[in-house]
């Protein structure tokens, strides 16, 4: 596997590493283990990684925060803290957390009882609902609420100093009356930390709240802060890494963290969004402002208006990535509603449409929401707004017009791309071209000079041993650019295959007699077998010839001395099966798999260093499946190989053909990484 990023979990268990695991196989990273932040510091300085994910609940705060500023410093990597459902209990100390609203059941009856500080950094749509708020006083729980973080460490020092006199003081009057009536009184059941609690609204980014976290933490130790949202966690994540700051995690979703990492990542490559525009037109100017104000917090630039008209007029000015339209009449302006998001969109067909309906009467609510399915928008909310419901319908939108806009980007490189490719594939085919005219033509004549040369040097041994290397070479040379301008023609798709009847056993002795020499020189036995009856084939014989040739050539170049090649022929009811056996140095089953793929050279050819690119099984392989058949091997170290490939009989001849015995079919042992065609007429 050729990973592509490099993800250190950090502290984690054996339990961890078994959940994230097969997530990150999947999506090809490779994951590796750091005991502690400390050895994944010294890791960081030397090696790249893609992100550093932190089993939060086996290391101190510390060293949290030590990581955190590494990524703020260093970047260069996306951070994820992963953090178990104990961890958002307020009693337990921790840096800053993220919760997810609503909370965890049970939740805030903690936070009515504990002892220590506690803020709720809330984002602007939830604070403006007052949703944290009415679920606090519901609870028992008695709060300050604050429309800025400014002065809010301050406070909540005084608060702290001023609830702990109260408590002292509280238990020393109790221990009076204790001695006084000498019996212990019952204890008094918790009551809520007046003070102690803090509601803030907060539209800052996730590292301004950490750093009010730690300011807090410093001034009064114990305290402890969440960020609290509507986001998913996944989603909260994916901006995080998209953001190149810390990643809140719940450990429960540990295995999700190479999607969220794969997502981010891609998304940063492409680029930074823009910040979104958006239109918000209704005939309620308190539903305006109100949208308006959580809109601006959340980043967007927001345009209002009450007036349709004015609305398509804005939209001609500079373009919106998302308009919400009210659904109901808006008295002021002859385009309302449904008709007005259908005019807006035929303007503009990327933009995304959500519709605000009136409620009552229902029946009017019904037909405005069957409307907005009809037209395709995006949504339909009912009024009156809430702010989370509808943020999280803008993101969606947003997030949809992002992707569709991003697949266009896409398809439009991926043609730029494709012509490209093709004007490159064209220079390949013209380079190879011209290789075999003007390197091949000199090489004929190196050739041709060589052997006469030869002829005529055969009474001086030294001069003729020298001729013979020149010749050798250039036969060498010459196959390795037959083999590059094949190679060519195959991958541009104009390979040339002159489809004929063709007699197999022909082939196969016009080759044998080509290879006898060289398999002679190094005392290989050298022979065939071949059945009385092969029928006649359809196909090109000089690229079938090609092929047995490689074959054999690889066979006697990879078989020692005293050794022995042998070319098999089988007729099989439907196929013709052609074979080369040898007692050569044979392939690993490591290997196997991989000798058709083009420039590979197994450790042991390589160490026998003969001559070639590795390009011959390639091709071989791809001239037999244009004739509709496929290659086949079976080897073992050591002992030799048996390459072979099938040809399909056409039907007129497949009666001529005798069945064999069972026992004599050819079976692949290991067949070609890929599924090879099917037959014509299969």
């Amino acid at each position: 596997m050729n990973p592509k990023g490099r993800v250190l979990l950090v502290g984690a268990d054996p339990v961890l590493v078994n959940e994230m695991a097969p997530s990150m196989i999947g999506r090809e990273f490779e994951l590796l283990t750091a005991a502690d932040v400390r050895a994944a510091a010294v890791r960081l300085a030397t090696e790249a990684f893609s992100a550093v994910v932190l089993d939060a609940s086996r290391v101190p705060p510390a060293d949290r925060e030590m990581l955190a500023q590494l990524q703020k410093d260093k970047g260069g990597f996306a951070l994820f803290l992963l953090e178990p459902a104990t961890l958002l209990s307020p009693a337990q100390a921790a840096p800053l957390r993220r919760l997810m609203w609503p909370p965890p059941k049970g939740f805030l009856d903690q936070v009515r009882v504990v002892e220590v500080p506690v803020v709720f950094f809330v984002e602007q749509s939830l604070y403006i609902a007052q949703a944290v708020q009415t679920a606090l006083r519901q609870s028992g729980v008695v709060f300050i609420q604050m429309e800025t973080s400014i002065g809010l460490i301050e406070l909540m020092a005084d608060q702290n100093r001023l609830s702990e006199e109260h408590r002292t003081t509280t238990q020393k009057t109790a221990g009076f009356w204790e001695r006084l009536s000498g019996k212990a009184e019952e204890a008094e059941a918790p009551q809520a930390m007046l003070g102690k609690v803090a509601v803030v609204r907060f539209s800052q980014t996730w590292p301004d709240a950490a750093a009010l976290d730690a300011k807090l933490r410093q001034a009064i130790p114990g305290a402890v802060a969440y960020a609290v949202t509507t986001v998913d966690p996944i989603r909260a994540a994916t901006a995080a890494v998209k953001g190149g700051i810390p990643a809140v995690l719940p450990r429960e979703v540990a295995g999700r963290v190479a999607e969220i990492l794969t997502d981010g990542l891609e998304a940063v490559r492409s680029g930074p969004r823009e910040v979104e525009r958006i239109l918000l037109i209704d005939n309620e100017l308190a539903t305006l402002s109100r949208l308006s104000e959580a809109l601006l917090s959340q980043g967007y630039e927001v345009a209002t208006t009450t007036d349709g008209e004015e609305g398509l007029r804005l939209m001609q000015k500079k373009p919106f990535a998302l308009a919400a339209v009210g659904g109901s009449a808006l008295e002021a302006t002859k385009l309302a509603g449904a008709k007005l998001a259908l005019a807006m969109r035929e303007k503009d067909k990327d933009l995304r449409i959500v519709l605000m309906i009136d409620q009552f009467p229902a029946q009017d609510a019904l037909k405005g929401v069957s409307r907005a399915v009809e037209l395709g928008l995006d949504d339909a909310i009912l009024k009156p707004i809430d702010l989370s419901r509808l943020m999280l319908s803008i993101e969606r939108a947003l997030e949809r017009r992002f992707l569709l806009l991003e697949n266009l980007r896409l398809r439009k490189a991926a043609e730029v791309s494709a012509q490209k490719l093709a004007e490159v594939n064209g220079f390949q085919t013209k380079f190879f071209a011209t290789v075999a005219h003007d390197v091949k033509n000199p090489l004929t004549a190196i050739l041709g000079y060589s052997e006469v040369l030869g002829m005529r040097l055969k009474d001086k041994p030294d001069e003729l041993k020298c001729a013979s290397h020149i010749h050798n070479a250039a036969k060498t040379l010459n196959l390795l650019v037959s083999d590059l301008v094949d190679l060519a023609a195959i991958e541009s798709g104009k390979l040339r295959v002159e489809i004929g009847a063709q007699d197999l056993a022909a082939v196969v002795n016009e080759v044998k007699s080509r290879v006898d020499v060289v398999a002679a020189r190094k005392q290989i036995q050298f022979s065939t077998a071949l059945p009385a009856v092969i029928p006649v084939l359809q196909g090109d014989p000089n690229r079938i010839g090609q092929v047995v040739q490689n074959l054999c050539t690889n066979a006697v170049q990879y078989t020692k001395e005293g050794g022995k090649v042998v070319i098999e022929v089988k007729v099989q009811p439907d196929w013709v099966i052609v074979g080369v056996r040898d007692t050569g140095i044979g392939i690993s089953k490591e290997d196997l798999p991989r000798v058709w793929e083009r420039f590979f050279q197994t450790k042991e050819a390589q160490t026998m260093r003969k001559a070639g690119f590795g390009l011959g099984l390639k091709i071989s392989r791809e001239i037999v499946q244009m004739h509709g058949g496929d290659m086949g091997i079976e080897s073992e170290l050591g002992v030799g190989s048996f390459f072979f490939f099938k040809l399909p009989i056409p039907k007129s001849q497949a009666s001529v053909a005798p069945a064999p015995p069972a026992a004599a079919l050819i079976r692949p042992i290991a067949p070609p990484p890929t599924n090879p065609p099917a037959p014509p007429g299969a």
